[in-house]
């Protein structure tokens, strides 16, 4: 049969993943406007907002672990990055490093150091099952990349575990733009391993040093 949806009284109807469900409104809602409430807020509706920007490739990271958790993919990722965002200045700032776009049981894979075929095209080559952990060779490899500047992420198509290469082409506009990377796969029931962070470079740069956490993107015209 059909579901309550609007509000009633202190009793609010709506639909959830093809569930009706009922909830009660509070009795009495304080609206507390300290310094530090104000910032809590800003800052969570921060990180809904940066949750947002990622919400296609949360659906592929996340749906699964989300699903078991009972929540959405944005929530469950506010949830289990919640340690990773603080306000600066006002400024929502991200530890990237840190940050995880997917969770789950799948075995992963051990990426290599990127490789440019052009300046906007990374090619990454992974060990196919480095944990020798039971794993299907049809298994999908994504790469995901954010790039701060423009505030936006971008992944690559599904590269099957056994092809051992990711390819992701990226918007030419972030060539010489500062860009991260990560990976993670996701098998045929959905669910996915845990994301790993591969690094960080200018995007069609060389540099000639490499610092933590930094990547240099080189170029490997023989993959071309």
């Amino acid at each position: 049969g059909g579901g309550f949806s609007g509000r009633l009284g202190a009793t609010v109807g709506y639909n959830w993943r093809g569930r009706w469900c009922v909830r009660s409104l509070p009795a009495d809602f304080k609206d507390a406007r300290t310094d530090a409430q104000l910032r809590q807020r800003q800052l969570f509706r921060e990180m809904v907002r940066f949750a947002g920007r990622a919400k296609r490739i949360l659906a592929l990271g996340l749906e699964a672990a989300s699903r078991n958790a009972g929540v959405t993919p944005s929530n469950y990722f506010i949830r289990i990055n919640k340690g990773c965002f603080a306000l600066q200045d006002g400024e929502l700032a991200v530890d990237l490093p840190e940050l995880r776009l997917s969770d789950g049981p799948v075995a992963p894979v051990a990426f290599d150091a990127p490789q440019l075929l052009d300046a906007a095209t990374i090619s990454v080559a992974f060990e196919k099952n480095p944990l020798h952990r039971n794993c299907s060779q049809d298994d999908e490899v994504y790469l995901v990349a954010y790039c701060p500047e423009y505030k936006d992420f971008d992944f690559s198509d599904p590269a099957s575990r056994r092809r051992k290469q990711a390819v992701l082409q990226l918007n030419e506009a972030w060539v010489g733009k500062e860009v991260h990377l990560w990976g993670f796969v996701v098998d045929r029931a959905g669910r996915a391993s845990q994301s790993l962070y591969i690094g960080s470079g200018i995007l069609g740069d060389f540099p000639t040093e490499q610092e933590d956490n930094n990547i240099d993107f080189q170029t490997d015209y023989a993959d071309a």
